[in-house]
């Protein structure tokens, strides 16, 4: 069984979390990074990107088993894609959150649960920009900033100390960079690079590897 970033699956409901997600708002826009490490028990099996769009203004980041991850996204891609055709308006946070969430907790119920954990990001209702987090049970929560897996407890610590309301797109991109950094450089589940997006009025949009290096170097 591949998973990205640690073994999440055991025999109970809360899951052994693996990999690092970071998600953060600034000011008129959210960004979201991970690292790239996929795992099969202990072995590092390969890299991989673990940001996806689900629509031109909305993204999810996985964690977790990678087949439960790759099904879910499949799903929230066709039923926000059906959203619009059927509505004809773009899907929302609000929407997208509405559908995990009954999807996920669906499952945990059945004592089949999603072995996942992800941020959900992108535009609102209400024009702004937010992001929320996801357990296997479907739990969901807002924060101005979050991260998930088994470096979280490393990347929050560079958010709590770090983040401010209102920071430009390059503050937030700096900050998501280096909390995502010192992960990897704790935690043996993390690794192997790191992948920024950012979604603001313009879309969805990956930062360049460029731009990630250049940060690190300072």
């Amino acid at each position: 069984m591949l998973i990205y970033s640690g073994d999440l699956m055991n025999t109970k409901i809360e899951p052994k979390k693996g990999t690092t997600t970071v998600g953060l708002t600034y000011k008129g826009g959210v960004v979201l990074a991970t690292d790239q490490r996929v795992t099969l028990g202990r072995m590092i099996m390969s890299r991989v990107d673990k940001v996806f769009p689900v629509t031109d203004n909305l993204a999810i980041t996985t964690a977790g088993t990678v087949s439960d991850n790759q099904v879910l996204l499949k799903h929230m891609q066709a039923e926000m894609k059906l959203f619009e055709l059927e509505n004809k308006k773009n899907a929302t946070l609000e929407t997208l959150s509405s559908v995990l969430q009954n999807t996920v907790y669906s499952g945990y119920k059945r004592w089949s649960p999603f072995m996942i954990q992800a941020i959900i990001a992108g535009l609102c209702r209400d024009k702004t920009f937010k992001l929320m987090s996801f357990d296997p049970s479907g739990a969901a929560i807002e924060d101005p900033y979050t991260a998930t897996g088994s470096g979280m407890m490393f990347a929050l610590g560079i958010l709590q100390e770090h983040y401010k309301e209102n920071m430009t797109e390059k503050e937030a991109v700096e900050l998501a960079t280096r909390a995502i950094y010192t992960a990897i450089r704790r935690d043996s589940a993390s690794g192997d690079g790191i992948v920024i997006s950012v979604i603001d009025k313009k879309g969805y949009r990956k930062v360049d590897t460029k731009t990630v290096s250049m940060i690190l170097e300072k």
